[in-house]
């Protein structure tokens, strides 16, 4: 015989019926965005510098949306939007503007957060248009145009790059990328995510490419592939030679290429 009170615990299908329904509730995008995407408390940030003398402009972001404009003229000029779940997180999320020698940094600084809180800073930059640039950005979108040469090293988010005068070299972490009308080479290494370049004066070069599709239009010289993962592979009108040394699973399609053409099964 039992002793003492005893209660009966529900079925075990009702039990994993409970648990699924709680999950399926807690990873909806819906509930997910309300927590991640809370922006409880705003304040507007803003930093500036002369570019008089400087030789390179370094832009550094963190967590949330960047936007990168080459334009006439010697300043460089830094707005955007702090957002944050948390008033004490509000303070530390800001915009800084700093002279290093000959090198001029703007920076995000967003604070370190707890696992359901949030802090971002959504900005743009405005800089004369004849000085080379390196972008350092962590996650949301990103988009430049109309710089000089032009470094990126991107986390994640979707990536757009426009006009710039010079060479472009690209480091990609997931996220899409559309790179169009850049006079001089353009140097990609990618993780995940499409990769859509055209109208590109020099030669495109990809190191390695691990997933998500290539289309490739109108290069004034070369295209080379290094190495490229899963996803297809699009290229057309190549004034020079069409490389790929290495080819995942994918389609491969060429078309109105000048020169040679050296790809996984082609004699």
């Amino acid at each position: 015989m039992p002793h003492g009170n005893s209660c009966s615990l529900p079925s075990y299908p009702f039990r994993m019926r409970l648990l699924s329904a709680l999950f399926a509730l807690l990873t909806s995008t819906s509930v997910l965005a309300g927590i991640f995407d809370r922006c409880d408390y705003t304040a507007p940030r803003s930093a500036s510098a002369s570019a008089a003398g400087v030789s390179r402009i370094v832009i550094i972001g963190r967590a949330g949306s960047l936007r990168v404009e080459g334009r006439a003229g010697t300043q460089v000029q830094a707005t955007g939007t702090a957002c944050v779940s948390d008033r004490a997180l509000l303070n530390d999320t800001r915009l800084t503007a700093q002279r290093s020698g000959s090198e001029l940094r703007i920076e995000a600084l967003v604070p370190d957060t707890g696992m359901f809180q949030r802090a971002a800073l959504d900005f743009e930059v405005t800089l004369p248009a004849n000085i080379p640039v390196m972008v350092k950005d962590g996650s949301g979108s990103l988009t430049i145009a109309g710089t000089y040469d032009l470094t990126v090293d991107d986390g994640s988010g979707s990536l757009q790059i426009h006009n710039i005068t010079g060479n472009l070299s690209v480091e990609d972490g997931s996220g899409s990328i559309s790179i169009s009308n850049v006079t001089g080479d353009v140097r990609i290494v990618d993780g995940s995510g499409s990769i859509e370049v055209e109208h590109i004066g020099g030669s495109v070069t990809i190191p390695s490419d691990s997933s998500g599709s290539v289309d490739i239009r109108d290069v004034k010289r070369n295209v080379t592939i290094e190495s490229k993962g899963s996803g297809s592979i699009s290229v057309a009108d190549v004034g020079g030679d069409f490389r790929v040394a290495h080819k995942g699973g994918g389609r491969l399609w060429y078309d109105r290429v000048a020169g040679r053409v050296v790809v996984p099964g082609r004699n």
